[in-house]
This record gives structure tokens, sequence and C-alpha cells, in this order.
């Protein structure tokens, strides 16, 4: 199983998703998960925008909009958890984890799941 870690993600899953696609080509693999560890923004609208924690230069809607709609679908399955730079009253709703989009997994506040063979657990 090969699995793609990321740090802080920070709203932008196109660009994530395009770097994993492009290190697929490149090296002949094919990657089955991908683990966001913090600062994810699952940010759905400008509203949660305006519950971040960051700094007002900060507050952009990012790319997660798009797979929250529909409009787009993760291309991996992708796990994450929360970090301090979240819009908290969308993860608050999910504290125990629950998906967030299709293919997109939040972990909750501390949660274990089990992908395939793996177990997987985030604080």
């Amino acid at each position: 199983m090969k699995i793609a870690v990321e740090g802080c993600c920070h709203g932008e899953l196109d660009k994530i998703y395009a770097a994993m696609k492009h290190l697929e080509r490149a090296e002949g693999i094919v990657i089955d998960l991908l683990i966001c560890c913090g600062d994810f923004q699952a940010i759905r609208n400008v509203d949660d925008v305006e519950c971040m924690s960051v700094p007002n230069k900060y507050k952009e809607l990012g790319t997660f909009h798009s797979y929250y709609s529909g409009a787009k679908v993760a291309p991996y399955p992708t796990l994450f958890i929360g970090g301090n730079h979240e819009a908290s009253n969308y993860l608050w709703e999910l504290y125990h984890g629950g998906y967030v989009a299709p293919n997109v997994y939040y972990m909750g506040h501390a949660g274990v799941i089990n992908f395939g063979d793996l177990r997987v657990g985030g604080l």
C-alpha cells in the first residue's frame, strides 16, 4: 500500500491531488491513500471563512468547497485531522468524525479507523 502524507493542507486540495498525480506518473506507482496531518481547512463557504482562527490576511476559501458541493470528487481516499487553523464550526458538528465530502473523512476530535489492513489513529 502506498500512502501519501501531507503536513498542513491549508485548503489547497487541488494542488495536493495534482502533485500526487504527478508523483504517480513520475515514479510509476499508484497511491492508495492520502493522510493530511492538520490545518486541513474544510471551508464550505464564506461563512466558514469568518469562523477560521487565523489572521484576516490568511482567510481564504481554498478549494475544499468544490469537493463539499460535489462539483469535484477526491481522486484518492483522504483522511485528515484538524489543526489550529480550521473553521471549527463545521468540524464541531462532526466531533466524533465522519465524511466531510465524498471520499474525504475527518478523524474527529480523536479517532481510529481501519483502511484495508491499516489501522489509523488521529488526535
